[in-house]
Formats: structure tokens, sequence, C-alpha cells
């Protein structure tokens, strides 16, 4: 089954190097009984489940914990045909491009947790920060209004503009 890794190990992959404790994935809605049923076999436990949001607890102490996030195929398809191949330690995965990463944090950052909205904030600065996006462009202002709110795309401009004087 195919899969995107998000989250912190996606924005280190793009280049901006932050700590991150856990395994974000991005799965196709319809097979969520296929990817529950590996992660219990793995003895995986269900932390929270709230249907396009699944935390999972790790088996032991020391493994990570692993979110998995389901959308539709019509989400999926893109970002999976768009993203890039990276080596994590021997293994091949999949990370969503750039655009679409911005839009994943973006979302959550719209849709989230609180207690997660300082770390996904400073993801997207940094993003932005270190591939020196201009957000006055249409491609990305249009990003920011579409996932995020006008809201961010003014507090990450404002960041973009001081780290560049």
């Amino acid at each position: 089954m195919d899969f995107l890794v998000i989250g912190g190990i996606a924005v280190i992959f793009h280049g901006y190097a932050r700590d991150t404790a856990d395994l974000d994935i991005l799965i196709r809605r319809h097979q969520r009984v296929e990817w529950m049923k590996i992660f219990s076999d793995m003895g995986y436990g269900v932390e929270r489940d709230a249907q396009v949001f699944i935390q999972l607890n790790p088996p032991r102490a020391g493994a990570w914990p692993v979110d998995l996030m389901l959308v539709e195929d019509a989400s999926f398809e893109p970002m999976l045909s768009a993203g890039h191949d990276a080596e994590m330690y021997g293994s091949l995965l999949r990370i969503p491009a750039l655009n679409h990463l911005i839009a994943l944090k973006l979302h959550a950052l719209k849709n989230g947790h609180p207690g997660r909205f300082l770390k996904d904030l400073l993801d997207v600065e940094n993003l932005v920060r270190i591939h020196s996006l201009d957000l006055k462009t249409d491609p990305w202002r249009a990003i920011f209004l579409k996932y995020g709110t006008t809201k961010h795309y003014e507090q990450v401009s404002r960041f973009s503009a001081g780290k560049s004087e």
C-alpha cells in the first residue's frame, strides 16, 4: 500500500532540522482497516481515533508513536505522484512535495489541536524562509488562503519579511 511520510520527518527532509518523536503517515481513507491491522499486528494500540486522524501508541518504551492521517484518493493521488523519494535508515520512503507539505501544515494549523499550533506554525515559517518562498506570488498566497487562514498568511509573511532584513 502506498503512503507518504508527513509531519516532522518530511519537514526535516525539506531542510528544516527540528526534533520529532513520532511518525506521521498519510494514507488512503479506504485502506484504514488494512493499516490498522498492520499496526495492531506490530503491537500498536489506539490512543485516539478521530476518523480522519488516528494516534497510535507504540508497543514498547522507546518505540515511536504513529499518527495516521486519512484522506480520500482525490487528495492522496496528487500528493503521491508529486512526492519525492527519501532514504531513512536504509529504507526508501516518499515525502510530499514542498507545496503539499505546507498545505498539510496549514490545514493542521486551521483545524488542529491548539497544543500543536506553535510547532506547525514554526514549521511553515521556517520552510518558507529556508526555501526563500515569495508569498506574494499567486501560487503560494492561494495555498495559504485555501488551506490556512488570512491570519496565518499575514503571520508567516511578516516572519519571512523580518528574517530577510
